[in-house]
């Protein structure tokens, strides 16, 4: 019986290769991988590589499964523990001299990349597959560019995501090879052979940093399409982007040690801790048996049942953040790094304490709301592509923004059953009508963050209308160090336990003293 016809546990029949793949588009570019020179045993790890082809295959880059394969494995995989070098059937793929030449520098090639430092980076920080093929996107895009010049790019199929079709594949590699064409094949492996030094450079000119940060804040797992790629390799390549990694990774070290507690209590098991609404039904209070079968039931559906309580569980409420962006023109530069880091640190912060987190930019207009959800994955389900990338153009009505704001917040807390925190970064000519200000006072906590010009100083009209205020001078946005701080200083702040009463100034505690039945007591803070 051929190894491809074993039985897997002795039930189920593994995925023979060639009989239903040889003769198909699929079996074709599987049959490219004999000449691959990166070899593992390990058929998820073939699966993955298969998952990085398909994904450059959505965007419209049609490399070859063998580039993929060894180029992607590079990140995952220490070269010195596994072989790089020709497979056992290369023997008899009839290669001609010049493509024996070519394979040989292609393996040295590989030997190269697999020591530099992006690649002992990529692995040390277990990058997400998604991550991966926009690495493998932006060093084999430009390198396809010039091999195949301009014009329409060939189709490519996509490769079969079953496990069983990569266990014992190497005796039908040559099979496959041998079944098809291979003219493209090889006159690819001859240009990136004469393009070795290009290829490294390419790889060299990956920003660690972006790299880093993309890495600590991770992707969900197959969830990336296409347009989510070319957003990812935008921020590779954008100055703009490189200025919000640098300023955020000065940030997120102080807040990446954020644990979530643990409010279980035991008690001894020979007694009880008192009762509780929730309970398995053997420790149901034998009192709550004496309501006849209806008001039993009704008591039941509703919760009012009580139950002996040997664990209590101590259940805080997840707050509810809505974070907002300015990205009108007004917020270049400094402004706009300082904003964005803020942001994107503040959303891990809150994050990994467990609390739920909305995320909306906004100029003349309110943009799309982003969701954070504990649990989903490192941002929660927030795309720090859209964060570090996107841009606004639409001039600025702070007017109509914040009138809609209002109305979405209404509807968010009558769903939520909480009252919203709402940060507001923006910068000193937010001018708001102090009506839309005070409607928005009574549906959510403000929390706003100014950035002020050169000279000048914050004057509003509303400013004595919100619950907290955060002031960034110039001054600290010039200075690396002090921006930092004062950042450090709104986070800190911003994701504390409870509000704390501050000193603030004369008109506001004025106000809150004519407004005693608000639950989160009014300051200002001054930075």
């Amino acid at each position: 019986m051929p190894p491809s016809a074993r039985r897997r546990g002795g039930t189920l029949p593994a995925v023979p290769i060639g009989p239903h793949l040889g003769a198909t588009e699929a079996g074709r570019d599987l049959g490219s991988l004999a000449l691959s020179a990166v070899r593992t045993d390990q058929p998820m790890v073939e699966l993955r590589a298969a998952q990085w082809r398909n994904a450059l295959a959505k965007v419209g880059l049609p490399a070859p499964a063998w580039v993929v394969h060894d180029l992607g494995l590079l990140a995952v995989i220490d070269p010195t523990s596994v072989p790089i070098g020709s497979r056992p059937g290369v023997a008899h793929l009839r290669l001609d001299e010049g493509a024996m030449r070519a394979l040989a520098e292609w393996q040295a090639t590989l030997r190269e990349i697999g020591e530099s430092e992006v690649m002992e980076k990529a692995r040390a920080w277990r990058l997400p597959d998604d991550l991966i093929a926009v690495l493998l996107l932006r060093v084999l895009g430009p390198l396809f560019e010039r091999h195949l010049g301009p014009g329409r790019r060939p189709s490519v199929p996509m490769l079969p995501l079953d496990p069983e079709v990569y266990r014992d594949m190497e005796p039908e590699l040559p099979g496959l090879f041998a079944a098809s064409d291979r003219t493209a094949d090889l006159a690819f492996l001859r240009f990136v052979a004469g393009e070795r030094l290009r290829l490294v450079i390419a790889f060299e000119q990956i920003d660690l940093d972006t790299l880093r940060l993309l890495g600590l804040f991770g992707t969900e797992s197959g969830a990336m399409g296409a347009l989510n790629m070319l957003d990812l390799l935008n921020v590779f390549s954008s100055p703009e982007a490189n200025d919000v990694v640098n300023f955020s990774l000065d940030l997120l070290p102080s807040v990446l040690e954020t644990k979530k507690a643990s409010g279980a209590q035991t008690f001894s098991v020979d007694g009880y801790s008192g009762v509780a609404r929730r309970g398995s039904i053997d420790s149901l209070v034998l009192s709550e048996l004496a309501y006849d079968e209806l008001l039993f039931d009704m008591r039941f559906a509703e919760k009012e049942i009580f139950y002996y309580a040997r664990e209590k569980q101590h259940e805080e409420e997840r707050r509810l953040h809505y974070i907002c962006v300015d990205a009108s023109a007004s917020m270049r530069g400094k402004r706009a790094v300082f904003a964005r880091g803020l942001a994107l640190t503040l959303i891990k912060k809150l994050s990994l304490r467990g609390e739920d987190v909305y995320l909306r930019f906004f100029d003349s207009r309110l943009y799309d709301a982003q969701r954070a959800r504990p649990g989903r994955s490192e941002t929660g389900g927030i795309s720090v592509p859209y964060i570090l990338s996107f841009k606004g153009e639409r001039g600025r009505n702070y007017a109509k923004v914040f009138g809609m704001l209002a109305n979405d917040l209404a509807r968010l807390a009558r769903r939520e059953r909480r009252t919203p925190i709402v940060y507001m970064i923006t910068h000193a000519e937010c001018h708001v009508p102090v009506d839309t200000i005070e409607r928005l006072r009574s549906i959510a906590r403000l929390y706003g963050i100014f950035m002020l010009p050169s000279q000048g100083t914050l004057d509003l009209d509303y400013k004595d209308r919100l619950h907290t205020v955060q002031i960034v001078d110039e001054a600290a946005l010039n200075k690396s160090d002090e921006r930092a701080k004062v950042a450090l200083d709104i986070i800190e702040d911003a994701a504390a336990e409870a509000p704390r009463t501050g000193r603030g100034d004369a008109g506001q505690e004025a106000q809150d003293a004519h407004d005693p039945d608000d639950p989160f007591p009014g300051r200002s803070s001054w930075v």
